[in-house]
């Protein structure tokens, strides 16, 4: 082996070396960003020379920088990233609703309706009572407004959802799902243009850490597969049993539509714009948001049908008592009009609180409408009138501590998956700077190893 050769030697273990700093550094300046992955260059001897019946090494080069990526972690963890989503946005919309329907942890409709009871109870004792009469008025007035308010502030939450097809969360959700597919066909194009222009099989790692970043942003979102193609690209497929294939290499093949279908009661539809069949997706923020509005939606229904069943049962005792001035009572309450519930009484003499047209200063009618307040209603699920809102209550909170521990499980698997991929794919700043120094002590290995062949050639030209 000539001494030239040996510069060559000693030339390729510092470009190698060089080559290997640089990957440290990379890895030292990017630690802390989201989705990166450790990159590590593989060193592979050159080709020796053969001298005589000697083979002599002649040094190493850097055949590619890799990242240490392990596929299996990543499934997990973007499936786990499904779950926590979908539970994360489902528990954020049923705790605003939790906070509306039991404000500082009590029923509006409950507190407004002991008013109202009491009011009817007091009327029973002393019936001519002009005050006790405005009394039970004005609290029938404060119950309709509070059933109207309770519904109005319901609806909003439910709104906020979604209260259109193009306005409210899911909307937004469904057109970011969309431009992250658009993202993730840019990306399929710029990893395939870039492999192919490689050698030595290079990989082009850091467009291939953003691709995998932007598929887990889409896992957030719905329920995502992925499948590694022969030329390096993605194809993308959604949904759980009727998947489609949203994205194939640098193609979008199809994209989400969101359309809020007419009631009663109104109805998220997330569709596919090409294939016309609605989006199956189990998890992911957007089915936990359309579940969310689901559940709303039924407690909408419920303080309905509990205004309804009110108006129904207080109107027939109503009826069935006369007023101060012998006249059969009319209807007390109008429920026709879901969140627009109204007093249709404004004269105190005309309540009917006795039960019959000779005695108007008789009570028993209005103790009857006490009565029937505390009586099992079929149309409310065999509850009271009386307690059937703290019933309403009782089922946000129930669902409430539902979400909330199966978020906190589901976090806990993204975290214990995010902690085994940061051991093993992570970076160590640590264990970089011990590398950084077997590297450099490497370097300087090398140069002075050039330097003393230099020192060798330049002894041989003195000798000639």
């Amino acid at each position: 082996m000539s001494l030239v050769s040996s510069l060559y030697t000693g030339k390729s273990a510092l470009i190698a070396r060089q080559t290997e700093m640089a990957t440290i550094g990379s890895n030292i300046a990017k630690a802390d960003m989201e989705g990166y992955r450790r990159q590590e260059a593989v060193l592979v001897a050159n080709s020796p020379l053969g001298t005589g019946n000697l083979q002599i090494g002649t040094g190493t080069y850097v055949e590619q920088v890799i990242r240490n990526f392990d596929l299996a972690l990543e499934t997990n963890l973007q499936n786990s990233l499904e779950q926590e989503y979908y539970f994360k946005e489902y528990y954020k919309q049923i705790q605003t609703l939790e906070q509306v329907v039991a404000q500082e942890g009590d029923s509006m409709i409950s507190e407004a309706m002991t008013l109202f009871a009491d009011s009817l109870q007091d009327l029973a004792t002393d019936p001519q009572s002009e005050s006790l009469r405005r009394s039970m008025l004005a609290n029938a007035e404060r119950l309709a407004e509070t059933f109207n308010q309770q519904y109005s502030m319901v609806t909003d939450v439910r709104d906020q959802i979604v209260s259109s097809s193009t306005v409210g969360v899911i909307p937004d959700k469904v057109n970011e799902f969309n431009s992250l597919a658009s993202e993730l066909a840019s990306l399929n194009n710029l990893i395939v243009n870039t492999e192919q222009s490689m050698i030595r099989n290079q990989k082009a790692i850091d467009f291939r850490d953003q691709r995998d970043q932007v598929v887990k942003e889409m896992a957030k979102l719905a329920d995502v597969t992925i499948a590694e193609q022969a030329d390096g690209s993605y194809t993308l497929t959604v949904g759980d049993v009727a998947t489609v294939t949203m994205v194939t290499g640098g193609t979008v093949n199809d994209t989400l539509s969101h359309v809020l279908t007419a009631g009663p009661p109104p109805t998220p539809t997330i569709t596919w714009a090409v294939a016309g069949t609605a989006l199956d997706s189990p998890t992911g923020a957007i089915d936990g948001l359309k579940d969310a509005y689901d559940f709303i939606q039924a407690r909408l229904t419920d303080i309905e049908t509990y205004a309804t069943n009110l108006a129904a049962e207080m109107n027939a005792q109503h009826a069935l008592g006369f007023d101060l001035s012998g006249t059969a009572g009319g209807n007390l309450f109008d429920a026709t009009t879901a969140g627009a519930m109204t007093v249709l009484i404004t004269d105190p003499d005309d309540v009917a609180a006795a039960d019959n047209a000779t005695n108007t200063g008789d009570g028993d009618n209005a103790l009857a409408m006490w009565n029937a307040l505390h009586a099992p209603v079929v149309g409310i699920g065999n509850d009271t009138l009386r307690n059937h809102a703290d019933r309403i209550v009782d089922l946000v909170a129930i669902e409430k501590n539902r979400a909330e521990t199966l978020l906190r499980s589901s976090s806990s698997s993204v975290d214990m998956f995010k902690s085994l991929i940061s051991e093993k794919s992570g970076v160590s700043i640590d264990e970089e700077m011990v590398d950084m120094l077997e590297t450099q002590r490497a370097f300087q290995g090398a140069a002075r190893f050039i330097r003393a062949v230099d020192e060798l050639i330049q002894t041989v030209i003195n000798i000639v």
